[in-house]
This record gives C-alpha cells, sequence and structure tokens, in this order.
C-alpha cells in the first residue's frame, strides 16, 4: 500500500484515533537515514541572509508488512533581501519501522499516523543535517525550531547571527 498523506483527514473521530493507536502500538523505528542530501552554495561569501523558507513535500508511504517506511522530504532556501536565493539544501529521510502481525492498516490511520507522528522522529536529524550543512556552506547556522503538539511542523527557523571577532568591544 501506497499513502498520500497530503489527502490526510482530521484525527478528530474516535475511531480514526484508535486505529491510529492501534497501529502506534504495533510499530518498531528500526532505521532513519538519509536517502539524499543537497547543499548548494548559490552566491559567494559574504552572505547576507535576509529570509529562510522552508518546503515540506508530502510524506510518501509504504507498507509491505512487515515493513512500514515514510519518505520525509524537506528543502530549506536562505534568500537576499532581494529575495534571490543564496542557498539551497534539500534532505529526504527515509524513516524505517516494522510493522507487528496483524490486518493491514487503514489508508486514514496510515496518513493521520505520519502526519501527526512521524515528522517528530524526523526532526531532530533534519536540525542536525540542515545546521551541519548551513556551516559546511559557510553560512551561519540555520536551527530549526522546536516542535509543538499542535503543529505538525516547527513554528520557527533561526539563523545563529555570529559576532564577527572584529565587532568584539573589550
Amino acid at each position: 500500500m501506497s499513502v498520500n498523506t497530503e489527502e490526510v483527514r482530521g484525527a478528530s473521530d474516535d475511531a480514526l484515533r484508535e486505529q491510529v493507536v492501534a497501529l502506534h502500538d504495533r510499530l518498531h523505528l528500526v532505521d532513519v537515514r538519509v536517502q539524499r542530501l543537497r547543499a548548494e552554495s548559490l552566491s559567494e561569501p559574504p552572505f547576507d541572509v535576509h529570509s529562510i523558507e522552508i518546503r515540506s513535500s508530502p510524506c510518501e508511504v509504504l507498507v509491505e508488512s512487515p515493513r512500514f517506511a515514510v519518505r520525509v522530504n524537506q528543502t530549506v532556501e536562505l534568500r537576499r533581501s532581494d529575495e534571490q536565493a543564496l542557498a539551497e539544501i534539500e534532505v529526504v529521510l527515509v524513516i524505517d519501522y516494522t510493522l507487528d502481525d496483524g490486518p493491514d492498516p487503514g489508508e486514514d490511520a496510515v496518513s493521520a499516523y505520519v502526519e501527526h507522528n512521524t515528522y517528530f522522529t524526523a526532526h531532530p536529524y533534519l536540525r542536525e543535517i540542515l545546521q551541519n550543512a548551513t556551516l559546511k556552506l559557510g553560512l551561519e547556522p540555520v536551527v530549526l525550531g522546536v516542535l509543538s503538539r499542535d503543529r505538525p511542523r516547527p513554528a520557527e527557523v533561526t539563523l545563529v547571527r555570529r559576532v564577527s571577532p572584529g565587532a568584539v568591544a573589550d
């Protein structure tokens, strides 16, 4: 079964919530791996980052019992004040679970589980990769904000501004 999580329905329905809990109880995280990492500087230093745009594609899900895999794709673009791109980082992670024996989970339960739980698994990996990639490109590090249970994605992204050694007052 392959599921498009863009078509997720609200998890307020009690029956759906029970299906999601049952699915969660049958899943075991076995691997988180980078499938694709692309980091590209589109300009020369010094970089004056004015804005950061994050795009997340809908998760792709593969359910072939006992394998339950979710592909998470996130692209971050750093821009100047004139909106010209300075750098772009794309990360694709595959979150692999094993699924205990039992009935095939329904599409709604899979979609709700992925939309409300899998990004929490992927988030620390995405944050670390993004921070390292921006540093390696010669940029100041970009840090994904903390997650909240009422939002499926971070509410903020921070560019850590470093003070240049010549700017420090004695």
